[in-house]
């Protein structure tokens, strides 16, 4: 029998269920099937790429990238729950020294900026624009010592003999009336042309390039033209096919190799002519005509 005037001690209350045991956080299970499945796609995708072209697998790796930023975001969702359930305990505040690390890092890219001052200095220098020189009549015309193979356009509306010399490669032209042509000059070593001497009835121009300036370009190995010129023929061909016609003077044609240098007179007919001749390509190549001619490879 208790006492009544006893108080009775306080009883505890339970809950109608026992509460479940505390588990382990686990990751969502959405996590590893999006971090599997779009690695794979990402394979796939990058098979095919390989398959299509360039351009498809510029758009894969940019995929592949995304894929990549998306599976790491997912794996680290579970860790951002894991610090929010255990933030309640001291232990949690420690991570806060990570701060002056995150300062650290950002000061680094301070560092890096001259380096990209000092690449601008690797622009080449813009090459100089032909020389172009107007007269008429009789004239000696001066210019710098030039130090690599050039090609010269010489014009001239004439009506009598028309001559251009140069001090270091000779007679370059020698015509009756108008004319407009191509030479090349500084070819051999040693004839460096340092003045040009013209004989002409009528106003002339006389232009001054580099090969690359000047030259007219045959890049698949097949020309065409008429009169004087000087091409570069590209192409891997050993031999060509050359013809000329409509002429009546001398039909001449020089090749050097621009391999291995090798080279020299290809051609010297007078009036028409036809016919397959020896001629490393890629080459440099200056014809002297006076009607229409051909070069193809053969």
């Amino acid at each position: 029998m208790t006492d009544p005037t006893m108080p009775m001690p306080e009883q505890p209350t339970y809950p109608s269920q026992p509460p479940a045991h505390p588990a382990a956080p686990t990751p969502p299970t959405s996590a590893h099937p999006d971090g599997a499945l779009p690695a794979a796609a990402a394979r796939r995708s990058n098979a095919r790429a390989w398959a299509v072209g360039g351009v498809a697998l510029v758009i894969a790796l940019c995929c592949g990238g995304a894929v990549v930023g998306a599976v790491t975001s997912d794996d680290a969702e579970p860790g951002a729950g894991a610090s929010s359930s255990t933030s309640t305990t001291p232990s949690s505040a420690t991570p806060t020294t990570a701060a002056p690390t995150t300062a650290a890092t950002t000061a680094v890219p301070a560092t890096t900026a001259p380096t990209t001052t000092a690449a601008e200095p690797t622009t080449a220098p813009p090459t100089p624009k032909p020389k172009v020189l107007k007269g008429r009549g009789d004239d000696v015309v001066r210019i710098k010592e030039l130090s690599e193979l050039s090609v010269i356009k010489f014009t001239c509306k004439c009506s009598s003999n028309t001559i251009l010399k140069s001090d270091g490669d000779g007679l370059l032209v020698n015509e009756i009336g108008s004319y407009s042509g191509k030479r090349w000059i500084n070819l051999e070593d040693g004839s460096l042309t340092t003045q040009f001497e013209v004989e002409a009835s009528g106003s002339w121009t006389l232009t001054i390039g580099t090969v690359d300036q000047m030259a007219t370009k045959a890049l698949t190995g097949k020309a065409t033209g008429k009169g004087d010129d000087v091409l570069v023929v590209g192409g891997d061909a050993t031999a060509a096919k050359i013809t000329h016609s409509r002429g009546s003077s001398n039909f001449v044609v020089h090749a050097y190799s621009l391999e291995t240098g090798e080279g020299g007179l290809v051609v010297n007919e007078i009036g028409g002519y036809s016919g397959v001749r020896p001629l490393q390509a890629p080459a440099l190549v200056q014809v002297t005509a006076d009607g229409n001619w051909t070069i193809a490879p053969a």
